[in-house]
């Protein structure tokens, strides 16, 4: 097993890292992918509680096809984790990979307004219309200062102060 696996497995959750017990919260996981999607990326742990304890996976291989038809089925636009199957003393737990991409991606039976989530800490939080419109001007390669300002003309700008910068 890598060594990273064991640095995981030492670490608290947080802004990068998750753990879930099962997949009982299907709703929840798919939040989480969404928010490290859109934040800065992170690690899931499926079958390793908040606590500590490692349960394991029961029928891993049928528990991976189900979390990657639930990832393409729910989440907009379309995402592509690692997804891998990993023991650890013994059990089977599954490690989802979910890179930083440009977006903003969401839960599709939310729509993108209420089912975009960003990581803040170790919550996943419903992102604000500022913060979706800032991903998709990451997506545009922009930046609020170079966005036009339709409502001033040249009379706005204070042109004997620009002249002197």
């Amino acid at each position: 097993m890598p060594d990273d696996i064991a640095e995981l497995f030492a670490a608290p959750e947080g802004k990068t890292l998750e753990f879930k017990r099962d997949l009982s919260s299907m709703k929840q996981i798919m939040k989480t992918v969404v928010a490290f999607a859109n934040t800065a990326g992170g690690k899931l742990i499926i079958g390793k509680d908040d606590d500590g304890r490692v349960f394991g996976v029961e029928d891993p291989l049928l528990a991976e096809e189900k979390l990657s038809n639930a990832i393409a089925d729910s989440i907009m636009p379309l995402i592509m984790p690692d997804i891998e199957i990993i023991s650890w003393e013994g059990r089977p737990l599954i490690l989802i990979r979910v890179v930083h991409w440009p977006g903003p991606f969401y839960i599709k039976s939310q729509g993108p307004l209420e089912g975009t989530y960003i990581r803040l800490g170790s919550t996943n939080r419903k992102a604000g219309p500022e913060f979706i419109a800032e991903i998709e001007r990451m997506h545009k390669n922009k930046s609020f200062d170079q966005l036009p300002c339709p409502a001033f003309d040249i009379e706005a700008l204070d042109i004997p102060f620009l002249q002197t910068r």
